[in-house]
């Protein structure tokens, strides 16, 4: 179609209107309009293209009951979604687990809350898969600071592209998130700009997340935040899982270290104030998973059906 047949957004809609409000059929809004089939399925495709039409699925057909309900009661959690893997796993598995997680974000949130966002590839895929859903007086903050890597999901991305769905205000945390002695991590908070960006971490209502393992391969190694022999200094510490940057052991409880003092983001008594959307799959995080329960950083859950009854059977 070339510029210049262009439709313009009030006939593009007029047809939405017709199809997903009064339920025409597209061979009727075809006659009313004097327009063709094929037209009338071109302009709902940029009804949704144009972000005329929002489409979202209701949450609640995600989850498989059973499963959902012994992981709310057990754990006392406001809400859980278990997502039937039909054979999935890697990264296929997270991208399906991610999708349903992306229908629940826009009612997870309300107008004006406050959304903090951690990042990695699962709350990427969340961020992708994001409906345009405009909430109004929404706030998105990030809540560790800048990464050196482009090419992966990091903080700012995750954030950035929340809130573009979401139409919603962000708030990028503008310093690094790890700096090279805690000196230099000192007097970075002390500055008065990152000073007041941290200290507003604390307004967030709500934050989504996911969680690693303490592997080699974990994603804090992965964005250079952590090395491999820090992480296994953790680990000697009692620690097994990592949210935001920041290692808990297996109840839950904060595990601290040197490269705590070097981190520039939300600390662990942040993080579990606020009302905690966790989105996590595959059964390497299961460990990671109930800590995160055990330690009260979760209030609703997104997680495929194995994930699910392992941890219930653990």
């Amino acid at each position: 179609m070339s510029r210049s047949n262009q439709p313009s957004n009030r006939i593009v809609a007029e047809v939405a209107w017709l199809y997903f409000v009064k339920n025409l059929t597209q061979g009727e809004i075809a006659k009313q309009l004097n327009l063709s089939r094929p037209t009338v399925i071109s302009y709902l495709k940029l009804a949704k293209e144009r972000q005329i039409v929002c489409i979202k699925i209701a949450g609640e057909h995600f989850r498989l009951n059973e499963l959902a309900d012994a992981l709310r009661t057990r754990f006392g959690l406001e809400d859980a979604q278990v997502i039937d893997e039909v054979g999935q796993e890697g990264e296929a598995l997270t991208r399906l687990v991610c999708e349903a997680a992306a229908q629940t974000l826009p009612d997870f949130v309300s107008p004006g809350d406050e959304l903090g966002v951690s990042w990695g590839q699962t709350v990427w895929f969340v961020s992708e898969s994001l409906p345009w859903w405009p909430v109004p007086g929404l706030t998105v903050r990030q809540l560790i600071g800048s990464m050196a890597n482009p090419l992966l999901p990091t903080s700012e991305s995750c954030s950035t592209e929340i809130a573009r769905k979401l139409s919603a205000d962000c708030v990028n945390l503008n310093a690094p998130a790890v700096c090279s002695t805690p000196e230099l991590a000192a007097m970075l908070r002390a500055e008065p700009i990152i000073a007041e960006q941290l200290a507003n971490l604390s307004r967030c209502t709500k934050a989504i997340f996911s969680l690693s393992p303490c592997t080699p391969d974990t994603h804090v190694v992965q964005f250079k935040i952590a090395t491999e022999g820090e992480v296994a200094d953790y680990v000697t510490r009692g620690a097994v899982g990592i949210i935001a940057g920041r290692f808990i052991d297996r109840k839950g409880a904060p595990v601290l270290g040197p490269l705590d003092e070097r981190l520039i983001g939300a600390d662990h008594q942040t993080l579990r104030r606020m009302t905690g959307l966790l989105v996590v799959s595959g059964l390497e995080k299961l460990e990671p998973t109930l800590a995160a329960l055990r330690g009260g950083y979760v209030d609703r859950v997104v997680l495929d059906a194995a994930l699910a009854t392992a941890v219930l059977a653990s």
